[in-house]
């Protein structure tokens, strides 16, 4: 498995593992794109497996903060420990003193425990931030 900066022709292949995913509340193409695109406070790492990308975490860069903003793994690759290989690759890459933080559905635990695993708190939660009307637990690490 190879992590690497993602390029604007990631974007099907990234489009194709949001849908599979989140299926009732993916991102637009529009909205990954922008994503996608060469801002100085965004950042997206891709994971491959040297034949096709296989998941894919976003971030966004404030002063001494980094926001997860969406990350997702094929579901046919799920629980081969590819999300625990990008969040690691995430943290270790923050700038030093900085916080990380992430919101994650109520309901999501096998994200929860991951990001639990590597450290995260609970700091809060956001009554209905999704789509589907499903609370978020906002989540902090600091470095």
């Amino acid at each position: 498995m190879n992590i690497r900066a993602s390029e604007e022709t990631d974007l099907a292949r990234i489009l194709q593992i949001e849908n599979s995913v989140f299926q009732n509340s993916a991102w637009t193409r529009a909205m990954i794109s922008d994503e996608l695109t060469l801002n100085v406070d965004r950042k997206t790492w891709v994971i491959d497996s040297n034949i096709e990308l296989v998941g894919y975490c976003m971030l966004r860069y404030g002063p001494n903060e980094v926001h997860l903003v969406n990350m997702a793994v094929d579901p046919s690759l799920q629980k081969m420990g590819i999300g625990k290989k990008l969040l690691i690759h995430f943290l270790d890459n923050i700038p030093k003193d900085s916080s990380a933080y992430l919101e994650v559905k109520r309901g999501n635990f096998p994200a929860i425990k991951l990001y639990l695993n590597a450290g995260f708190k609970d700091i809060s939660i956001r009554e209905g931030y999704y789509p589907d009307g499903e609370d978020a637990i906002v989540m902090c690490l600091n470095k």
